[in-house]
């Protein structure tokens, strides 16, 4: 993407056209004035001695050693050093803006409920259950520790489904 801005760059200059040249980096320049001045007068008047500095060294037939858009760069960047920033203004927060702060003890409420919600599922779904969401175990890890088929995996954890959604329900 560079290298084609770049032979871009190259050819308006060689060609005089320099007036293209420098529009092709107005809207660039003028927004990083007006993020960097927080004003849009100031940042006007800053992109203008941007302009103005680049379009006297075109003038003059200047050359430089490094792309045109590194030289736009740190011109915006020299000019802007010399200007005042203007004082940052505070926004005031909303009326009634108050948000509520994280509860330390929601995590452990909802696993006690998850556990009991657990507790009330017959043994092997309990058991299959557990392994899964709170071990995080896969299915095939679960029916070789509990020594049960694949299949008695899934259909303990479909029927624990079941259960649970008919619990969640009531």
């Amino acid at each position: 993407m560079h290298d084609a801005r770049d032979a871009e760059d190259r050819r308006l200059r060689e060609a005089g056209e320099h007036k293209l040249l420098l529009a092709g980096y107005f809207h660039a320049v003028r927004e990083r004035c007006f993020l960097r001045l927080r004003d849009h007068d100031a940042g006007d008047e800053a992109a203008q001695r941007v302009f103005e500095r680049l379009a006297g060294e075109l003038a003059r037939g200047r050359t430089y050693p490094v792309p045109f858009r590194v030289v736009v760069h740190m011109v915006t960047d020299w000019t802007l050093r010399g200007c005042d920033g203007g004082a940052k203004r505070d926004s005031p927060l909303p009326d009634g803006w108050d948000p509520a702060a994280p509860d330390a003890f929601t995590s452990v409420d909802e696993r006690l409920d998850l556990e009991r919600l657990f507790d009330e599922l017959p043994a092997r779904q309990r058991e299959v259950a557990e392994l899964l969401y709170r071990d995080g175990l896969s299915h095939a890890e679960i029916a070789r520790r509990l020594g049960v088929t694949r299949n008695a995996v899934d259909q303990a954890l479909h029927n624990a489904h079941r259960n649970l959604a008919e619990k969640l329900r009531a």
